[in-house]
């Protein structure tokens, strides 16, 4: 392992609680007891710190899926389509606030950001993190590690696909936006520039470590060709895994259509109606509308 990327990303990694962070992680701690290793916090919630008509993001670390886990499907869904994908809503005095989280692994996690050939996790874990809650230091340890791992991966898969001379902006924005294509996303495009402008100084210090020479790509031609068949082929990938894992969402999360109708409109303008045969039969009646969003560009 890179020393110096470490060492960036462990002192970036910030413990971050509040009374509304509190309140989560100890609903979490009932449900998983001693199973539950830490508690990840990422997206747009964890950089404003605004909780008011949003969903909180939160990667959930257990030890094992068999012990965090009380029947056998979900332990089964999280090991062939990871990961489980729960909603979780707290209240505190007069004020109601959501969280969607994805439960991994200690050993599940390491294994996909090292290894797989699709950016799901790598481009989520390469991205700045806080964590609030984690059982050891240990652990904390280990997340700046899967970082670093994750970086090292992003930084890989993104380079080879740039022009012979790039600068720390491009590399990220680029990459974040290939990484986006491979997904079924509600983001316009230029979200990708908006998480590298909100925190640069994190992003430009690990190209500055990474590429401490300087910023260029010495790929051959063939290698160019090869990273772009790549991408391609994760861009086919992703889409089937995206509704995959849509599908089974539908055995996990609460209300799971209403978020998604929340999530097109916050991010697109566009308003989704959701009848009572759409959120009774999700696997069904979906279909049409996630095709004419699509065809619109709504979703990518």
């Amino acid at each position: 392992m890179n020393d110096a990327l470490y060492q960036h990303v462990f002192s970036n990694l910030q413990y971050q609680q509040d009374d509304v962070l509190r309140k989560f992680v100890e609903a979490l701690r009932s449900e998983y007891k001693q199973s539950l290793l830490a508690v990840v916090f990422y997206g747009s919630c964890m950089r404003t710190r605004d909780y008011q008509d949003a969903m909180l993001d939160f990667y959930v670390i257990v030890d094992d899926y068999r012990h965090a886990y009380s029947g056998w499907w979900y332990s089964l869904a999280n090991k062939i389509l990871p990961p489980n994908v729960f909603y979780l809503q707290i209240q505190l005095g007069n004020q109601t606030y959501h969280c969607k989280y994805a439960v991994m692994s200690k050993s599940g996690l390491s294994t996909a950001v090292e290894k797989s050939f699709h950016p799901y996790f790598w481009a989520r874990f390469t991205q700045p993190l806080s964590y609030i809650y984690a059982v050891n230091d240990d652990v904390k340890k280990w997340i700046a590690e899967v970082q670093c791992a994750a970086a090292t991966a992003f930084v890989g898969s993104v380079k080879h696909s740039l022009e012979e001379e790039f600068s720390s902006d491009v590399l990220w924005v680029r990459g974040l936006q290939l990484a986006y294509s491979t997904e079924l996303r509600t983001e316009t495009k230029q979200r990708a520039s908006v998480i590298y402008n909100s925190q640069r100084d994190f992003y430009d210090g690990v190209t500055a470590i990474l590429f401490p020479n300087k910023i260029n790509n010495s790929s051959t031609s063939k290698v160019k060709f090869f990273t772009s068949i790549k991408w391609k082929l994760r861009v086919i990938l992703g889409k089937i895994l995206s509704i995959l894992r849509l599908m089974k969402a539908t055995t996990t999360f609460v209300n799971g259509v209403d978020y998604i109708a929340w999530k097109i409109e916050r991010h697109t303008g566009e308003r989704v109606i959701v009848s009572d045969k759409l959120r009774r039969h999700p696997l069904i009646y979906c279909w049409p509308l996630l095709l004419k969003f699509y065809r619109r560009g709504k979703i990518r």
